[in-house]
């Protein structure tokens, strides 16, 4: 009679267990319904970066605009960079945000819409850039000249501030082809690449060609502490690094694929924001119809998707969050709150759209 009793009390704990497990699954995968954002008063402008509520973009001519983003609308864009070579213009403009709370922006040289990523002209920093007016009077530009800065190719356009005086960037000198990242010095000009090339299936090759799969359409974020996170949307390639020095110490490997040293493009990529707590990651491996790819299609290229990975700064995954529409891109609001995936390469000519998610009930 014990033996039954044991027996129906462990079964009861295991049911008691099952069921703690699936609701802890459920809790771990959330569906979301996403809010089409009203982006009319901003036609023929492309979103980039996001910095506190203010969304900036570039139009077909490389200017750059700002305007406050909400969950229901991106209210009209002001232009703040002007793309020229006049006084105060810019060429191809390239922006981040320090831990000051300071805007920095590299100006690359570029004539007749194509940008020489290894002429860099200068480093602005703009105080107070929650401030439209701020951002576009020149009196409050600090500009650095960096035209005298050994020769550089500047390969991403994303870059993390470090210190008042360095910035860590997806780029290499050009003498010196075999390093994915570099600290740049704007006040003495100068650069330091860090010890990392990826060890892949060709780790003997260090030609222009490999260098531009990992650098290009790459990004890079900080934690505002120590870490880092790198990724390329040329595949499936994601980690988490801290630097000592020269030296870089990878700490995870989100994503590990191999990317493809080949004409055809990868079938599945990735896009990444995040904030001093999480790492937000959109895996996308569908076509604009949302239809998993199965080969790649020169008239519908660029890859979709709608399953967004959290991963904590260690690298532990902590949610998957399904959302209900397909994008290319996404983003964070300053108070971490809303979740933003927009298009940012539609096929057809067409303006992006903008969903936005709440996230404070998660």
């Amino acid at each position: 009679m014990k033996k039954k009793s044991i027996l129906f009390l462990c079964l009861i704990d295991l049911a008691s267990f099952m069921s703690c497990s699936d609701k802890s699954g459920a809790e771990f995968e959330v569906s979301l319904e996403g809010q089409l954002v009203k982006t009319d008063a901003n036609k023929g402008k492309w979103p980039k970066w996001m910095f506190g509520d203010n969304l900036c973009a570039r139009d077909r001519e490389w200017n750059v605009y700002a305007g406050k983003l909400t969950r229901t609308e991106w209210q009209k864009a002001e232009k703040v960079f002007a793309c020229g070579h006049g006084l105060n213009e810019f060429g191809d403009m390239n922006l981040s945000q320090g831990g000051d709370g300071a805007l920095y922006g590299i100006d690359c040289y570029m004539e007749d819409n194509m940008v020489y990523r290894n002429k860099l002209i200068a480093l602005t920093k703009i105080q107070h850039p929650d401030n439209l007016a701020a951002i576009k009077n020149p009196d409050n530009w600090e500009k650095y000249d960096l035209s005298k800065m050994p020769p550089f190719e500047l390969c991403g356009d994303r870059f993390v501030i470090l210190s008042d005086s360095t910035i860590l960037t997806v780029g290499t000198p050009l003498d010196d082809m075999h390093h994915i990242f570099s600290i740049l010095n704007f006040k003495k000009q100068t650069v330091t690449p860090l010890d990392y090339w990826p060890n892949d299936s060709t780790p003997e090759v260090l030609n222009d060609e490999k260098l531009m799969v990992y650098t290009k359409g790459s990004g890079i974020k900080g934690n505002g502490k120590d870490r880092f996170l790198y990724w390329d949307d040329s595949g499936k390639f994601a980690f988490i690094f801290t630097i000592d020095g020269t030296k870089m110490n990878i700490l995870n490997h989100i994503y590990s694929d191999r990317l493809p040293i080949a004409k055809t493009p990868p079938l599945e990529r990735i896009h990444c924001c995040a904030d001093n707590d999480r790492i937000y990651l959109l895996y996308k491996h569908s076509n604009s119809k949302g239809e998993i790819m199965e080969e790649f299609d020169m008239k519908d290229p660029f890859p979709w998707g709608n399953t967004v990975e959290v991963y904590d700064w260690d690298g532990v995954k902590q949610r998957v969050i399904h959302l209900d529409r397909l994008g290319q891109e996404i983003m964070l609001s300053k108070d971490s709150k809303t979740l933003y995936l927009y298009s940012g390469y539609p096929q057809d000519g067409s303006d992006p759209y903008i969903y936005s998610y709440d996230l404070s009930s998660l």
